[in-house]
C-alpha cells in the first residue's frame, strides 16, 4: 500500500462515522471541519458567528445526503491535507470555507477511497496487489 492508502485505512478505522454520530457530535464536527480546512488550506473564516452557523449546516447537510455519511471526521480532515500535499490539487476558489470547495475535495479523496476498497477486495480474493 502506498503511504496514502496506510492514512486512508487508519483514518477509517478512528472513529464513527458520520453517520453514527449523534446530532450534538454532527454539529460539532462540521465546526471542526471548517477551522481545519481554514488551516490546512488558508482560507478564510466566515466573518461573523451567524454565517458560520450556516456553514456549518450545509457542511452537515452535505455530508450526510450527498454520498459521504459514511466517513468518519478524520478521513474528511485527511482529505484536505492529502489535497494540500497532492499532484492533482483542487484549490481554493471563494471568499470563505464553503460546500463546494468541500465537494471537490472529498469527491477526489472518495476516488482514492475506492480505489483502496478495489486492492482490499482483489486481496481478499486472491489477487495479488
Amino acid at each position: 500500500m502506498t503511504s496514502a492508502e496506510k492514512m486512508i485505512a487508519e483514518a477509517r478505522g478512528k472513529a464513527l462515522s458520520f453517520e453514527d454520530m449523534d446530532k450534538d457530535d454532527r454539529e460539532a464536527a462540521s465546526d471542526e471541519i471548517m477551522l481545519r480546512i481554514a488551516s490546512i488550506c488558508g482560507c478564510a473564516l466566515p466573518n461573523t458567528d451567524f454565517f458560520a452557523k450556516y456553514i456549518s449546516e450545509e457542511i452537515e447537510l452535505f455530508i450526510m445526503n450527498f454520498g459521504y455519511s459514511e466517513f468518519t471526521l478524520e478521513e474528511i480532515i485527511l482529505a484536505f491535507r492529502l489535497n494540500a500535499g497532492g499532484t492533482d490539487q483542487i484549490h481554493f476558489t471563494g471568499v470563505c470555507v464553503n460546500v463546494d470547495f468541500i465537494s471537490k475535495v472529498l469527491s477526489n479523496y472518495s476516488e482514492m477511497r475506492k480505489t483502496l476498497d478495489n486492492k482490499i477486495k482483489n486481496k481478499i480474493d486472491g489477487y495479488e496487489l
